[in-house]
């Protein structure tokens, strides 16, 4: 799927004459097309039906910004990695996907042990 939408060019990887980098994309004409219809669909809707207001804000936040509003103290999401692939997941994410399968594969689970799971799962 990665390579269609690559060779289809709905994305191409940001910098990607000058090496790349990894995680950042560039919108190719066919996604730039289809985002442009969403916004004016958005737009009609919201700004033209139901009389909001508009607005665009810039897409980088200062880091000053982020400490004051406490994003860099307390939002920290735990990352592991996997030695064979070298990929990271975030951990809450794999915890939650591990016990929506266990819950899954034991359906005559006792009611109070499904419980104590998903209160953990909720945590994550």
């Amino acid at each position: 799927f990665d390579d269609l939408v690559i060779r289809k060019m709905f994305v191409v990887p940001s910098f990607e004459i000058h090496g790349g980098v990894k995680g950042l994309f560039d919108l190719g004409p066919p996604a730039t097309a289809l985002k442009a219809a969403m916004i004016d669909l958005w737009r009609k809707h919201f700004v033209l039906a139901e009389n909001m207001l508009e607005m665009e804000c810039t897409c980088l936040t200062p880091e000053v910004v982020l400490k004051t509003s406490g994003h860099v103290d307390r939002f920290t999401d735990l990352m592991v990695k996997d030695l064979e692939t070298g990929e990271c997941f975030r951990a809450d994410k794999m915890l939650e996907d591990a016990i929506d399968d266990l819950l899954e594969k034991n359906p005559t689970m006792p009611t109070e042990e499904r419980e104590n799971h998903l209160r953990v799962q909720r945590q994550a």
